[in-house]
């Protein structure tokens, strides 16, 4: 168990980053990690990847200092791999175990690094880090199938040095002893675990909820009162004017009467309206309270497909790399409105078929025939964006929209403001997916077909939950690649495709193994 007795291996004070248009992420940060297992959580773009480059020293902060006793190696969400073999971008750094071996089974060494699928090159790297003092795995499952996800699961059962984890996967988050949330409130820790800190959070998402409850009921009591103060002096003025008519008091005094009564109106109107609007301003310091992780949202998208136009169509197809990829080849047809999952384990070309289908040229055996349809493509790499512009630069190059239309199209897409103008290079993972969704729906003409490549990936579960949205009301075509069986089901995604493994990769590790 963690204690108090366990030293420090990481020590932040007072940690603050500032981007150099002046947006910040987060100031004055005190914290401390040692051995064990801490989670790190909190909504897309609040800044968990830029922390964590500031723990390993790999950025500088603005201000505050970070201290490290030993080696702490972070393992990013994406990394290019180089033109090399795994055997050599393994023998500057690699010590074996019986972990690494683990790790590495099923991956041929003298393949190219750029020839490995994402959940393979994620295993490399992780292999090649073993040696360190202090870990931080950035969305650690991110692209892995089932084997592969269960090795690094055990992974973590099992690692006896320090290890911080960025991630969106629960069976992740369960295996840590502290959750660090990182959130616009600023950073906070919780002992005891994923479980408690559900616990937690759901005590102070009741707590919250309620005081939000009482300011909305306060500011309708507010609107009301209003109302009555206004229609009861309209009715002392009536009053008021008819007295003074069946008196026959002069003209002038009858003016000088209203326009005082008009006065007192006007006085208690802008009480009333005080009122309401100090409601309102507590209803939202209830909802900032909530640190609720954004929501996009979207609507109905997309160009519907007759039923027989074509999408792809396959007879006796494969791809040769080493060898030929597909240990059957592949036969198909694809047409119409369908709303298709390619499935398989980590190498068995899922990527690549997707990439063959929109026309990446390959040796090749077999025919495919591809249909002539207006897409968008978003792979694992968001690839389709420039990292060099800005969002809305990225957008404006492929819209008709005016400035002002598009600046209001990308609101939906949580790009409010001044975000429209940040560079994508600074983007997180679940920006990054936001930006690269803006540029292909919010192009000149609707697409017909949506492919998607593994999409959640670095996605909380709310985004999650609106990708998910977005997909099931696409009105054309769709073709996902994704391991997540709860987002495929949302997106209501009723085919399949499921590739082989060309070769035997890892042992099932038994889920429940214990920590030694």
């Amino acid at each position: 168990m963690r204690g108090l007795f366990m030293s420090p291996i990481v020590i932040a004070r007072d940690l603050s980053f500032e981007f150099p248009n002046g947006r910040e992420l987060f100031e004055q940060l005190n914290f401390s990690l040692a051995a064990g297992r801490t989670a790190l959580v909190g909504p897309n773009g609040i800044g968990k990847s830029c922390l964590a480059a500031l723990i390993s020293g790999e950025s500088e902060p603005t201000a505050g200092s970070v201290r490290r006793h030993g080696c702490v190696k972070l393992i990013r969400q994406r990394e290019l791999p180089p033109s090399c073999t795994v055997a050599e971008f393994l023998a500057a750094a690699y010590e074996w175990s019986l972990l690494g071996d683990a790790l590495l089974r099923g991956i041929d060494d003298s393949s190219l690094c750029t020839q490995l699928s994402g959940g393979q090159w994620m295993r490399v790297r992780l292999a090649r880090a073993l040696s360190a003092d202090f870990l931080i795995l950035d969305e650690p499952t991110n692209d892995l199938d089932r084997e592969a996800r269960a090795a690094v699961l055990h992974f973590l059962r099992i690692h006896k040095s320090g290890v911080l984890v960025i991630s969106h996967d629960e069976e992740c988050l369960a295996l840590c002893e502290d959750v660090l949330e990182l959130s616009n409130q600023g950073l906070e820790r919780f002992s005891g675990g994923w479980a408690d800190y559900l616990e937690a959070k759901e005590a102070e998402a009741a707590r919250l909820n309620q005081a939000l409850e009482r300011a909305k009921r306060e500011r309708e009591r507010a609107a009301v009162r209003r109302i009555e103060q206004r229609e009861r002096q309209e009715r002392r003025n009536r009053r008021g004017a008819a007295t003074a008519a069946r008196g026959g008091q002069p003209r002038i005094l009858l003016g000088s009467l209203q326009q005082r009564a008009e006065l007192t109106t006007t006085r208690l109107d802008a009480v009333a309206f005080s009122k309401a609007n100090d409601a309102v301003r507590a209803s939202h310091q209830a909802f900032a309270a909530l640190k609720v992780d954004p929501v996009m949202y979207s609507d109905a998208i997309g160009s519907s497909l007759p039923a027989q136009k074509l999408v792809a169509e396959a007879e006796g197809f494969n791809i040769r790399q080493h060898d030929w990829l597909y240990p059957t080849d592949l036969d198909f047809s694809w047409r119409g409105n369908l709303r298709l999952a390619v499935k398989g384990a980590n190498g068995s070309g899922k990527s690549t078929l997707l990439r063959a289908v929109l026309g990446d040229q390959f040796t090749t055996r077999g025919e495919l025939r591809r249909g002539e349809l207006t897409h968008v493509y978003i792979d694992q790499q968001r690839s389709a964006l420039n990292e060099d512009e800005s969002v809305f630069d990225n957008v404006r190059a492929v819209s008709s929209d005016s400035d002002i239309e598009l600046r209001n199209r990308l609101a939906r897409f949580l790009f409010v403001g001044d975000a429209v103008f940040q560079s994508v290079r600074t983007l997180s993972g679940g920006e990054r997916l936001r930006a690269s969704l803006a540029r292909g729906l919010l192009g000149a003409q609707q697409p017909e077909l949506l492919m998607l490549d593994e999409p959640t990936n670095n996605l909380d579960r709310a985004n999650v939950e609106f990708l998910a949205n977005v997909v099931r009301d696409f009105q054309g075509a769709v073709i996902v690649v994704s391991h997540d069986e709860h987002f495929l089901r949302r997106c209501r995604i009723d085919e399949e495709m499921i590739l082989e493994r060309p070769t035997e990769g890892l042992p099932n590790w038994p889920a429940n193994a214990e920590n030694r």
